[in-house]
């Protein structure tokens, strides 16, 4: 019997198309956040992160970082927890539009002047409150802000946005109006120094009245948008449940 192994280029493994996940950002040490919702085991209800989310509706205390930096998303107070949604297809975090959000613990942004950030979200239409794609807790310091009826600049720490992979408005009350419908929302470019060694929050703006809506995914690492910037953006769009 004639055994022949192939050892040409063409035999060499590949890896299968859309296994891609935002975890090849961070196989250098590279500072940055990715939180799942659709990857239930990061999900608790409590804070502590000692009782697992399980069902449609469960709160949500505690999302583990899945970037391996640790920087989890936590809300200790029982009554400001989102919940846990799924449709049995796409997994979010829904917040009620009155006092809910998440909270990140203080980041130190070190390795590159600037950052990028992708999410996948959806906001509730009308009210009054203002939404970012991140921001401080504790300063006014915004990034991707939008407002139901308010125009203005959308960052006041620089930055490119884009809407599904095209220019994003650069005004408020019109990105929040294109935000209505889920989207994949991201930032190039934004000046990590104003952001640095703060506690944090993506969705909502520092303290002011959170919005209503769902959180697909978020992914933020320090330095340019990168030749994987396309990868990220169609995994979040995976997530989000949009055709780019």
């Amino acid at each position: 019997m004639k055994i022949v192994t192939d050892i040409s280029i063409t035999s060499t493994p590949t890896r299968a198309r859309g296994k891609w996940d935002p975890g090849a950002l961070f196989r250098s040490p590279v500072q940055g956040a990715w939180f799942d919702p659709s990857d239930v085991a990061t999900l608790f209800q409590d804070s502590a992160a000692t009782v697992p989310v399980a069902v449609d509706g469960d709160p949500v205390g505690r999302m583990l970082d899945k970037s391996g930096n640790g920087n989890d998303a936590v809300q200790s107070n029982a009554a400001r927890r989102p919940k846990w949604r799924t449709d049995g297809t796409l997994s979010w975090i829904e917040f009620d539009g009155v006092d809910d959000r998440m909270e990140t613990a203080i980041t130190v942004l070190d390795g590159a002047p600037v950052m990028t950030s992708c999410a996948g979200l959806s906001y509730l239409p009308g009210g009054a409150a203002w939404g970012a794609l991140r921001s401080l807790v504790d300063a006014g310091i915004y990034v991707g802000l939008s407002h139901p009826s308010i125009t203005g600049a959308v960052s006041n720490v620089g930055g490119a946005f884009f809407l599904n992979g095209v220019p994003a408005p650069n005004d408020r009350k019109a990105l929040r109006e294109a935000l209505v419908a889920p989207a994949v929302f991201e930032g190039q470019d934004i000046q990590t120094a104003s952001l640095s060694g703060q506690k944090w929050q993506v969705f909502s703006y520092w303290n002011t009245s959170p919005p209503g809506g769902r959180l697909f995914g978020y992914v933020d690492y320090v330095g340019a948008a990168g030749p994987e910037l396309t990868q990220l953006r169609l995994w979040m769009a995976r997530q989000t449940g949009v055709t780019l």
